[in-house]
């Protein structure tokens, strides 16, 4: 299946945004290995939604880079991330039902991750705690925040849970121009200096 040119763009800038060391591949120890231990010492001595969080996340991003590494090497390049995203995007297209549970629950169980106070709703801080574990600076975030949630008629400032769901499910999976999710990693500049792609 041939991947629209605007979900490509988007899926190299999720590339570049996990690539935490900016060394071009995704690798467990160079990139969420850290960011794993950054957003699990956010918890502090509050109660975590899993008992083992760490652990949980460690599990999580072995299991999703290892399902990306086709070759086998090791690590994720970007044309391994991409690709992974079209079986991913052929799926959805092929049954949506299932993939939007798929979402639910790959997404939403990472929402409860972010969710530091459990209200349902993600706000800033919580955002800008995910982009500072990828070594990222927030600044812009509170903006690109505010327009998504401009764009789907919900007030600033906190994300719910809906509308974070569907916000992902935009930016994956629908190449309309005018999807609000296609912001969703807007507003964090990356490396070389982009903002959107």
């Amino acid at each position: 299946m041939q991947i629209p040119a605007v979900l490509v763009a988007r899926y190299t800038r999720l590339f570049r945004f996990y690539d935490r060391d900016g060394d071009g591949v995704h690798t467990l120890s160079g990139d969420f290995t850290p960011v794993a231990e950054r957003i699990n010492a956010r918890w502090g001595d509050r109660s975590t939604p899993s008992p083992n969080l760490l652990q949980l996340l460690l599990d999580t991003y072995a299991h999703e880079n290892s399902r990306r590494d086709s070759d086998g090497s090791g690590s994720v390049d970007l044309k391994e991330f991409i690709d992974s995203h079209g079986r991913v995007l052929t799926a959805f297209l092929a049954s949506p039902g299932p993939a939007r549970a798929f979402i639910g629950r790959a997404a939403g169980g990472f929402f409860d991750l972010l969710d530091l106070d459990r209200d349902g709703a993600l706000e800033l801080a919580d955002l800008q705690a995910f982009a500072a574990a990828y070594d990222h600076p927030v600044d812009g975030i509170g903006a690109n925040l505010d327009a998504m949630l401009a764009e789907l008629g919900l007030p600033p400032g906190r994300l719910p849970r809906t509308a974070f769901l569907t916000l992902v499910e935009q930016y994956w999976f629908d190449p309309s121009p005018y999807a609000p999710g296609r912001r969703l990693f807007d507003g964090v500049p990356l490396p070389d200096g982009s903002h959107a792609p």
